[in-house]
């Protein structure tokens, strides 16, 4: 049994008994990527009777790599929450540190099970191995198994369907699907029923973004519910076969300038809310800024990400000032098409790429994972410093 005494908040200075609980080494976090928590979950009771809840969290993420300093702070670093048993209110939050002579300490109390000597010896090394392997994969995380893109169904949750799919034909010929949700008997209405709302996706991804089957309630749900309908326009640079064509950010303006023709016709007169994001929040403003899209149909805009001052960063710049282009020289070996997913049976060029992505440079440690989707992505769109964006932009 372990005993201590607590003084933080509203405790009592009485000492407390570790009554029951559970103790887990490097759980997986399923809040953040590629971090695990060694966990500490149990109740305390007083020599007065009170009984108090421990939860207790040691978070072991990617800013751990390649730093000794860093690995032992987050392996000996506990992120603490104390509440009292019989009405769940919070009496104490804080932060321990194990310093290192507590550590041997710590060890020294350490005892396995078994019904020999031989298997309590077998016991101690299988934890003392799996400790030390999971924490070397937390120092050495760049150099641990890629993650490879698959289908899952895990934590999707059944979503309405849109009421409608039509595609709208720009300028130039080119076809790009829109999506329209409309509200249902059940919304109750806040926003004006007369101005729909057109989102505008980013670049490499569809309506999905706007309608993700793993939020609970998502933008598409969201907005309808308030009595809006909504109209999502998946461009010629979005998640289509389109995009092999070679098209621009500039060039997807006119599907936006498409798309606010199909609500002119199904709603006359009316104006139009606009949210747009990433690549697509771009070709918006190009649109505006040449004269492609009309600002008197619109009622305001919602750019997220970026809109018409986007801002690089320095490793963006580094590849754009290079005197021969990363596209070019992937042309001669790979052809003009570069997928964001890839997987085990990608030829030898694809299989390169995928392990020297592993040091590609972040913004911060944190952001250091072993996921292929997520390297590759980062490669081709790279990372913007945020230009003008957030909050809603009025004509």
């Amino acid at each position: 049994m372990l005993t201590g005494t607590f003084t933080c908040g509203a405790l009592s200075k009485d000492p407390f008994l570790v009554l029951q609980g559970k103790f887990q080494v490097f759980n997986d976090d399923p809040r953040t990527p590629d971090t695990r928590n060694l966990s500490y979950d149990f109740d305390l009771i007083s020599t007065t009777g009170e009984i108090l809840r421990f939860n207790g969290r040691k978070i072991v993420d990617p800013s751990a790599t390649l730093s000794l300093g860093r690995t032992w702070s987050a392996t000996s670093t506990l992120y603490t929450t104390i509440t009292r048993a019989r009405d769940n209110v919070t009496l104490g939050r804080g932060v321990l540190h194990v310093n290192p002579l507590d550590f041997v300490t710590e060890m020294k109390t350490l005892a396995s099970t078994g019904a020999s000597w031989s298997d309590r010896t077998k016991n101690t090394l299988r934890y003392l191995t799996y400790f030390g392997s999971m924490t070397t994969s937390a120092l050495f995380s760049p150099f641990t198994a890629l993650a490879w893109p698959g289908l899952s169904t895990a934590g999707r949750v059944a979503k309405p369907p849109p009421a409608e799919i039509v595609s709208v034909v720009a300028s130039d010929g080119v076809e790009s699907p829109v999506h329209i949700w409309k509200p249902d008997g059940k919304a109750q209405p806040q926003l004006d029923p007369n101005v729909p709302l057109l989102f505008v996706p980013g670049a490499a991804v569809d309506q999905g973004i706007f309608a993700m089957p793993t939020i609970k309630l998502n933008a598409m749900e969201y907005f309808t519910g308030l009595g809006a309908t909504c109209f999502v326009v998946t461009h010629r640079v979005g998640r289509t076969e389109i995009a092999k064509a070679g098209w621009t950010t500039y060039d997807a303006r006119l599907d936006i300038a498409a798309a606010l023709d199909l609500i002119a016709k199904r709603h006359p007169g009316k104006e139009v809310y606009i949210v747009a994001h990433c690549a697509g929040s771009v070709a918006l403003s190009m649109g505006l800024l040449d004269g492609t899209i009309p600002t008197d149909r619109i009622r305001g805009i919602t750019a997220s990400n970026v809109f018409m001052h986007p801002k690089f960063a320095r490793v963006n710049m580094i590849k754009a000032s290079a005197p021969i282009s990363l596209s070019t020289i992937y042309e001669k070996l790979e052809g003009q098409w570069f997928s964001c997913t890839s997987d085990k049976d990608d030829g030898l060029v694809q299989q390169f790429l995928n392990q020297m992505l592993r040091f590609y440079p972040v913004d911060s440690r944190r952001e250091i994972c072993n996921s292929v989707v997520c390297h590759r992505s980062e490669l081709v769109f790279g990372r913007y410093v945020l230009g003008l964006c957030g909050p809603p932009l009025f004509f």
